[in-house]
């Protein structure tokens, strides 16, 4: 149901973003705690965001429609994991929204992540999580 002029439409969707690797990015949706749609782009972080807005316009939504994001903060590539982490936390605090960051060592597949993320404590800002020293040159 679209809502009309001057109805508020209900935040009713959960974005789930992951990005461990530097040539692609998942982006998940979430309604009633089951992960029900679910895409990857093969792109390198620049473009991240226009993937993201490609994924939300395929399903016919807006970020004003997301009422939580759920990212994995690392470990992996560290731009991956930066570029994913802020976009993140640029989405829950424009919308002024709840997020949930959950660390993935073992690389699993969103759907395997969802209890984890489910039952963690929602947090106001994420920051990523890396499983080694940078190596600055």
């Amino acid at each position: 149901r679209q809502a009309g002029a001057g109805e508020v439409k209900e935040k009713n969707m959960d974005l789930f973003l992951s990005a461990q690797d530097i040539q692609y990015i998942t982006f998940g949706l979430v309604k009633d705690q089951t992960l029900f749609c679910e895409k990857t782009f093969d792109v390198p972080p620049e473009n991240y965001l226009a993937s993201l807005h490609t994924f939300l316009l395929e399903q016919s939504l807006s970020v004003s429609d997301i009422k939580r994001v759920f990212v994995v903060n690392g470990p992996g590539s560290f731009t991956a994991s930066r570029v994913s982490v802020v976009i993140a936390n640029t989405i829950a605090f424009t919308q002024q929204i709840g997020m949930v960051s959950i660390e993935n060592p073992d690389r699993r597949p969103m759907r395997e992540l969802m209890e984890t993320v489910l039952q963690s404590k929602e947090q106001t800002f994420v920051v990523p999580a890396y499983d080694r020293p940078p190596n600055i040159t």
